[in-house]
């Protein structure tokens, strides 16, 4: 009866189309993934086609199998039934992905990942076999985040049947997805230069060729290739990268990318290393040619860097410094001409000198062996503290809250005072300091070329930077007709003053949860309670007496401390399950054997949040708890529950935190109530009475 209803199935299947080919869709936060077959139905012995299907959130891209720079590529882990095979992921042809100075290899959009899957010779036809797929993928834009699933799809076994929506699409990705070339190909190191030549090619566009090399240390990525054919092939140069220090096999992989028929195309190579290939550049190509292309790159950049630091000024990132920009403007602009002129340069003299402080520290740390780029403090959640802390503090003083330099309500006649001068200063280095972060439009190429070219050219692109994001302030002091259209200075300015504090605060939230991001809930506590010493520092050093001021400033260290602390985020590398407590499934456990552990919590209990990071969040308590196979109950009494709360009274609580450990078995002895500050070995030594049924 079972084989009939089956083979009815079968029937009715090959007569309809059948969209059974699919799993249900899996949303990992800032995908949509599922799991697709080119068939319905196969044959024993035969190779069908399933595909990892992913839809991503506009503006996140996930990676290639060498994801450049920086990321992870995209990793699957098939769980097959017995005798199936899968081969490897049929990459897409990646895109370049570039973040500030970087380049990333990987996707955007709706990527197809394809696996070929064999069935075995020896499988029973009208059986039905699930195919399951566990997959990972980390997904950026301007945080990354892993994300990972699993899915599952039903494959008949029985005659070949094509899935009429998916195989159509599948053959789709496999036929542009870059395939092996046989034409040859070479690559040599040329003084700081990888090149690599190539020849008998199709007949397509080489001029923008890209390579993407499988292995990392081949190219420095965040380098430009610069493309030159030549009559019989294409030459391509880029920054050599570590590979070559360390050695390289004789052959390496990699996919090149041209135009061809109007399209993006891709064909993978294998490179011959050490050798070259006469391309046939001629003179005017291999000479002079490429020399005034390099002259005409450098221009390029230093130009596409003066554009890029004006428009940085309007990123959202930098509107807080431009509202105190707008400020000290709008205080100076009818002032004598000559001051006004020494506060422009003030601020420029700022700006640039952060700027050159901040190169130089780049170029050391990349000649230390760091790979890091321009903008990437955000990355360490120290540095995040320490901006929210600034402009929350900077926030304070333009409410009032306490004063330095000069006195809003007195700008007229504070004008020639050096204090004018200092303000201009420091504020240029903060607005540096805030901008860093953003890439406006033009900067990113600019600054991918400075990071990869010598000293010299690298300070030279980004003194640049600094000259353009220094313009309007430079260009308002010295052009009359745009002093004419300013306000000229009133009362208005002490409520305008305090009306840019807002934007300063803005800033600061935004910076606090980039911090909750990448510290997680421990970061997130000490930099808000930075922020509340500060605030109790800026209160104390109001006061005149001498040893309250210096009190405060004691204060004002030790926020620095805290915030000095804060590391980041290292998620868990064990997986333990934890499941919802019920008075029902405590019993099922201990008669399965096993001890149980139940932590009363709640999301609003310190106490609570304390114990889990200090210890049942570390990898070896969890340990402990795999290790004797203790289960994990978890009470969440983050909102009402009547059960709950009659279990807390029932030992006697009133609140959370409440922790239990019972002993295996079906007998009635009670459970062990452990102190509401944890530590690990309290655990531990529960946990060693509760196996050997001693707990009371």
């Amino acid at each position: 009866m079972k084989v009939f209803f089956l083979s009815l199935f079968l029937f009715f299947a090959a007569l309809v189309p059948s969209y059974a080919a699919e799993s249900e869709s899996v949303d990992t936060g800032k995908v949509v993934a599922s799991l697709v077959s080119s068939n319905d139905s196969a044959a024993p012995g035969e190779t069908i086609e399933v595909a990892l299907r992913t839809i991503l959130d506009t503006g996140w891209h996930t990676y290639w199998r060498n994801p450049g720079d920086s990321g992870e590529p995209v990793q699957l882990d098939w769980q097959l039934p017995e005798g199936w095979e899968a081969g490897e992921i049929t990459w897409p042809l990646p895109m370049t992905l570039p973040t500030g100075p970087i380049i990333n290899y990987g996707f955007e959009g709706a990527p197809l990942f394809p696996v070929s899957v064999t069935v075995p010779e020896a499988a029973e036809p009208r059986t039905i076999q699930t195919l399951t797929l566990d997959f990972y993928y980390l997904v950026c834009a301007d945080i990354c985040i892993p994300e990972n699933g699993s899915a599952s799809i039903d494959v008949a076994i029985g005659e070949t049947m094509k899935d009429a929506r998916w195989d159509p699409l599948i053959q789709d990705a496999l036929n542009r997805a870059p395939k092996p070339a046989s034409f040859p190909a070479a690559i040599r190191l040329e003084g700081e230069e990888a090149v690599l030549t190539l020849k008998d090619l199709p007949e397509a566009d080489f001029s923008d060729a890209y390579f993407f090399p499988f292995d990392q240390g081949v190219v420095q990525h965040s380098a430009p290739q610069r493309a030159a054919i030549g009559e019989e092939g294409v030459e391509i140069r880029a920054a050599s990268d570590f590979a070559w220090t360390d050695g390289l096999p004789d052959e390496i992989v990699g996919v090149l990318s041209y135009v061809e028929n109007g399209t993006r195309t891709g064909s993978e190579v294998t490179v011959e290393v050490g050798a070259a290939l006469d391309v046939a550049l001629g003179e005017n190509a291999a000479g002079a040619g490429a020399a005034s292309a390099t002259s005409f790159t450098l221009l390029g950049a230093i130009f596409a860097a003066l554009l890029g630091g004006l428009i940085l000024n309007l990123m959202p990132c930098v509107f807080p410094v431009i509202s105190m920009k707008a400020l000290s403007i709008a205080k100076t602009a009818h002032g004598e001409r000559a001051v006004i002129r020494r506060e422009a340069w003030a601020y420029t003299a700022g700006v640039i000198a952060t700027f050159l402080v901040l190169t130089v520290l780049l170029i050391a740390l990349k000649a230390a062996g760091s790979e890091i780029g321009w903008g990437f403090q955000l990355q360490s959640p120290l540095v995040v503290a320490g901006l929210a802390l600034l402009i929350f503090t900077v926030g304070l003083n333009l409410l009032g809250v306490f004063e330095f330099g000069t006195s809003f309500q007195n700008a007229g006649s504070a004008l020639t005072t050096k204090g004018g001068v200092r303000g201009s200063f420091f504020t240029g280095l903060l607005a540096v300091i805030v901008a860093t972060p953003c890439t406006a439009p033009f900067m990113a190429g600019a600054v991918g070329y400075a990071v990869a070219q010598p000293v010299a050219v690298t300070v030279a692109v980004f003194l640049a930077l600094a000259v353009g994001f220094a313009l309007p302030f430079l260009l308002i002091a010295y052009v009359p007709r745009l002093l004419k259209i300013l306000p000229k200075p009133g009362p208005w300015m002490v409520r305008f003053k305090e009306l840019l504090a807002f934007p300063m605060f803005a800033a600061a939230i935004w910076l606090v949860w980039v911090v909750s991001l990448q510290a997680g809930s421990a970061g997130l506590l000490k930099v808000l309670s930075a922020m509340l010493l500060i605030a109790l520092a800026v209160w104390a050093f109001k006061s005149p007496k001498t040893l309250v001021k210096g009190v405060a400033t004691f204060i004002g260290v030790i926020a620095i401390f805290v915030i000095a602390s804060i590391r980041p985020g290292t998620p868990s590398t064990i997986d333990l399950t934890q499941e919802a407590w019920s008075t029902e499934r405590v019993a099922e456990l201990r008669g399965e054997g096993r001890p149980v552990f139940v932590d009363f919590t709640a999301a609003w209990c310190v106490t609570c949040k304390v114990n889990e990071t200090l210890v049942l969040d570390k990898d070896k308590t969890k340990q402990l708890f795999l290790d004797t196979d203790t289960a994990f109950l978890v009470a969440d009494w983050t909102n009402k529950n009547d059960e709950i709360a009659q279990e807390l009274e029932r030992y006697g609580r009133a609140g959370v935190p409440l922790y239990l450990v019972f002993p295996s078995g079906d007998n009635s002895v009670s459970a062990e109530v452990l102190p509401q500050v944890l530590t690990y070995d309290v655990v531990k030594e529960a946990i060693e009475r509760a196996k050997s049924g001693s707990a009371s």
